[in-house]
C-alpha cells in the first residue's frame, strides 16, 4: 500500500508562511505514534525538500542525543529513499534518485518490500494522488490554524512522471 502521512494545521497546510514547519514537531506522545508507524514502512519516496529536511536524522549525530530522537534515528536510516528532485546531483544516506516516472518508482518500491510503502513532499503527493497511487491518506492534525501557506496537498504544475 501507498500512504501519504502529512502533519497539518487544523485549516490544512504542512508549512508557515515562510516555508518553515518547525510548528509541527510532535509532542512525546505523538513522536513515538509516528516511530511505530514509520517502523512499519519498507520504503519512502521523497520530494527534495522532505529529504533535505530529513537528511539529518542519517549525518548529524546530535538528533540521537535522546532516546526518541536515537529510536527514530535508526528507525529512518533504515528505509530506504527515493528521492525526486530535478536539482540534486546525488543524494546521501539510505536514498538514491528516482530515475523514472513517479508511477515506475512507486511500484518498484511496492514490489521491493512486503511492507507498505510512504510517499512525502506536497508536491510528489499530489502527483501522485492525482495518477491514482496513493491508497491510503493519513492526516495528523495539530492544533495550530492560520500560520501557514503551503497546503498538505497543493496541485503541483509540476510533472514528476
Amino acid at each position: 500500500m501507498l500512504i501519504y502521512s502529512m502533519g497539518v494545521s487544523v485549516d490544512g497546510f504542512v508549512a508557515d508562511r515562510a516555508g518553515a514547519f518547525g510548528w509541527t514537531v510532535p509532542h512525546e506522545e505523538q513522536f513515538r505514534f509516528h516511530i511505530a508507524q514509520t517502523r512499519e514502512l519498507g520504503g519512502y519516496l521523497c520530494g527534495r525538500r522532505l529529504y533535505q529536511t530529513m537528511l539529518p536524522w542519517e549525518t548529524d549525530p546530535s538528533m540521537r542525543d535522546n532516546e526518541l530522537g536515537a529510536a527514530f534515528a535508526d528507525v529512518w536510516c533504515a528505509i530506504p529513499k527515493v528521492v525526486f528532485s530535478r536539482t540534486l546531483d546525488s543524494v546521501q544516506g539510505n536514498a538514491r534518485l528516482a530515475e523514472a516516472s513517479v508511477a515506475d518508482e512507486a511500484a518498484a518500491a511496492l514490489h521491493a518490500t512486503d511492507k507498505d510503502v510512504s510517499i512525502g513532499g506536497a508536491g510528489l503527493a499530489a502527483a501522485a494522488i492525482e495518477l491514482g497511487l496513493v491508497d491510503e491518506l493519513r492526516m495528523s492534525a495539530i492544533r495550530s490554524s492560520s500560520v501557514a501557506a503551503r497546503p498538505s496537498c497543493r496541485r503541483s504544475p509540476k510533472t514528476f512522471g
